[in-house]
Parts: structure tokens; C-alpha cells; sequence
């Protein structure tokens, strides 16, 4: 045998006995668990990862070792649970029959199950406070960060480098109206903006002082604004907004007017600024509007399962839907992909959340899902991004109060599901 093939074995062999120690680890020290997840997800870009058969990302990694370390004991299922474990199926089922491709499949499983299980079984080892405190301390570091990338211009998480084309695809800073467009870790402006806007409802959930979390308020509001995305500031006003209102019993009365008022003068003074900006993007802006609306025409396409009609491989690899490369809507993109059924099964699992925060069982992770609504509809789930959102949707999920009037506190572990 070569060296190479005797040095595959060994090092599959080194990292399986590394994974096991860290699965004790966290098994022991749960808080060790959500801290290592919430700093891999905040400060580790998506093309940092190793590639057996498929490529797992760091983040992946992670949560699959949060599974590996939770509780299945206190599982209870849930509508949402029946809606997804659906829609999994029917993935599968089509690509059994080649409807769905390969690619796509492994999006759906690995990119969005994965984490929906990792955020869904979390709970049962952490308790909620610390979930919150680690999501909160890691979205006011990572705006911080980007307050100091705007200034500095420099982005220090491009620098590093991996030899795969996730980072050739996402390691390129953006501009608009000649201002560098903050991204983090995230690879991509957009993505970023929307992760500053779900998480910054769990600043209002945490045990800081006032004017600490005010100050953490303010700092994610100025980073998402140097996003200069407009579906980042509309979620982050959406969330903010939602969970000021549904959240009042677990959120101090003093802290819900201090921080409305500072979001009102925040947005007095930002919003002339970004509107400076964007007017001086020009065609730019407007052109990434109308591309939204033009991608509509393809939804007609959509097969009831499987991938479009419209879908096409040129002859050097690249995939099309029509004459579009990307489609920047992932309601869109997944009716493209899967099909119009499953689309309508996730698009019921998100009406669970809504219904919940109507009769009264809102919680910080379901307040962060409702904000997410409106980039459904005009962005797609990249890198991190997607992470997220399957992530807060298990918690939700997991934290679901079964008695309207009972709210789900931070001090405890919630186990609870409809």
C-alpha cells in the first residue's frame, strides 16, 4: 500500500477518537456544548470543513455533535415534526425516482435537518438562559466586529483561505454606492445582515444590565445598517418590533420602552444615511430589485415534485432555471428544486409559528422564525444563514408552551412540544 492510502485510515481513525472525546465533553459540560456551536457559528466561515464523500462544514460538524450529545428521552412530537419529517420523505422519494437531484437532496438533509434536529434536541441538555446568553453574546461580538470591518475595510475572515469552491464563491467583499458592505464570517452581506436581525431578539431575553443590553441593541442595529441590505433591516425591525410586543412578560416594562425609543431615534438618524447610500448605488439597487420580481415568472415551472422544467446543465457544469444562474428567493428556489408540495409543507410549518404567537405562546426562538418570513420570500438560505434558521426553528419547536398563560422562562430547560 502507498504511504497516502496507509495515512487515510489513521487520520480517520484520529479525528473519529477526536469527535468521541468531544461528544463526553459535551455531555458532561452542556454549557461547554452551546458555547462551542454559537462560536463556530458566529466567527467560523462556511468554507472551513472537511470533505468525506460530501463536505461538512465546521458548523455542521458541530451541530451533529450536538445531536450526538442530547437527549432523546423528553422528545414529544410535534405538528411542525409531522410537517418536515413530510417533507424529508417526499425529498427522498423523489430522488429515489431521480426527480430531485443529488446536490439538492443533500442541501435539504444535511444544510436544513441537520440543524432543525440540532436546535430541536438542544434544550434538553441546556438551559434556555444559556442557549440565550451564548446567541446573544455571539451576535453583539460579531457586530462589533463588523463596526471595526466597515472602518478598517479589512474583512480578517477572507484571509482564511481553503482550497474548495465555497470560499471561491464567498470570500469576495461587496460594495454598494462605493461603501464596503460588512459580511463577518458570513460570506455574504445579505446572509449576515439577516442573522444580526434574528438573533437580536435574544438580547432582550438576557440578564445584562440595561444599559448593556441597549448598548447591544444599538451595536447589532448599526451593523445590520452597514450591511446596507434592505431585507436585513426589514427583519431586524420586524423581530425587534414582534418581540417587544409578544414577549412583554418576560422582558423588563422599563427595558421595553427604553429600547423602543432608541430604535425610533436609531432609525431618525440612519435611515436619511442609508437612503443617501442606496440613492447613490443608482441602478445597482434598483437592479437587484427588479431582478427579484423577474424570477417570479419561473415559479410557473415548478413541477409538483422535483426539480423544475426550467432547470438545465450547460455543458461545462453550471445550472440554470431558465436564463437565471441564481435565484435570490428561497420560497422561489424551493419550489424550483423540490417541488410545489414540499414548498407547501414548509410553507405550513411556518404558519405554526405565526399561529402560536397569535394565541399567546410566542417565544424568543418563534419570534425570530416570524422575522424571517419576509427574506423567505426575496433571499435564499446561504451559508450560515440557513444554519440559523433551522436551528431557531427546532427551538422553537422545543420551547413551545402548552399553556398560553405559562411563558417559557430563561432560567429553564424546555422540553415542552405541542
Amino acid at each position: 500500500m502507498t504511504e497516502a492510502a496507509l495515512r487515510l485510515p489513521l487520520l480517520l481513525g484520529i479525528g473519529a477518537a477526536v469527535l468521541a472525546t468531544l461528544v463526553m465533553i459535551f455531555r458532561w459540560s452542556p454549557k461547554t456544548l452551546m458555547a462551542t456551536w454559537a462560536l463556530t457559528f458566529f466567527f467560523v466561515p462556511i468554507w472551513v470543513g472537511a470533505q468525506i464523500g460530501v463536505f461538512y462544514s465546521a458548523i455542521t460538524v458541530v451541530t451533529l455533535l450536538a445531536i450526538a450529545s442530547s437527549s432523546l428521552h423528553a422528545w414529544r412530537w410535534s405538528i411542525v415534526d409531522l410537517l418536515l419529517g413530510s417533507f424529508t420523505v417526499l425529498l427522498i422519494t423523489g430522488w429515489i425516482f431521480g426527480w430531485i437531484q443529488w446536490g439538492h437532496l443533500l442541501i435539504a438533509v444535511v444544510g436544513w435537518m441537520v440543524p432543525y434536529l440540532g436546535g430541536r434536541l438542544i434544550s434538553s441538555r441546556v438551559k434556555l438562559e444559556w442557549i440565550y446568553t451564548s446567541l446573544a453574546s455571539g451576535v453583539v461580538t460579531a457586530a462589533v466586529l463588523a463596526i471595526a470591518e466597515f472602518f478598517s475595510g479589512i474583512n480578517v475572515f477572507v484571509l482564511l483561505k481553503m482550497p474548495n469552491n465555497l470560499y471561491q464563491t464567498w470570500h469576495v467583499l461587496q460594495y454598494r454606492g462605493g461603501q464596503l458592505r460588512v459580511e463577518g464570517a458570513f460570506g455574504h452581506s445579505i446572509a449576515f445582515g439577516a442573522c444580526l436581525a434574528l438573533c437580536s431578539v435574544f438580547i432582550l431575553m438576557v440578564r445584562w444590565p440595561q444599559w448593556l443590553q441597549l448598548l447591544s441593541l444599538l451595536a447589532v442595529a448599526l451593523a445590520t445598517g452597514l450591511t446596507f441590505s434592505r431585507i436585513g433591516l426589514i427583519c431586524f425591525s420586524l423581530t425587534l418590533v414582534t418581540g417587544l410586543v409578544v414577549l412583554g412578560r418576560d422582558i423588563r416594562p422599563s427595558l421595553r420602552w427604553k429600547a423602543a425609543a432608541l430604535s425610533g431615534l436609531a432609525a431618525v438618524v440612519g435611515i436619511p444615511l442609508l437612503l443617501e447610500v442606496f440613492s447613490s448605488a443608482g441602478s445597482e439597487a434598483a437592479g437587484s430589485a427588479a431582478y427579484r420580481g423577474n424570477i417570479l415568472s419561473l415559479f410557473d415551472t415548478a413541477a409538483l415534485l422535483g426539480v423544475a422544467k426550467s432547470w438545465r446543465e450547460s455543458a461545462d457544469g453550471t445550472t440554470y432555471y431558465g436564463t437565471f444562474r441564481s435565484i435570490d428567493s428561497e420560497l422561489i428556489l424551493t419550489a424550483l428544486r423540490f417541488g410545489t408540495i414540499p414548498l407547501l409543507l414548509l410553507l405550513s410549518a411556518l404558519a405554526c409559528a405565526l399561529i402560536a404567537i397569535l394565541r399567546n405562546r410566542a417565544t424568543p426562538a418563534s419570534v425570530a422564525v416570524i422575522g424571517f418570513i419576509p427574506a423567505f420570500a426575496t433571499v435564499a438560505m446561504i451559508t450560515q444563514y440557513a444554519t440559523l434558521v433551522w436551528f431557531l426553528a427546532g427551538l422553537a419547536v422545543a420551547t413551545f408552551p402548552r399553556n398560553p398563560r405559562t411563558s417559557v422562562s430563561a432560567g429553564t430547560s424546555a422540553t415542552q412540544t405541542p
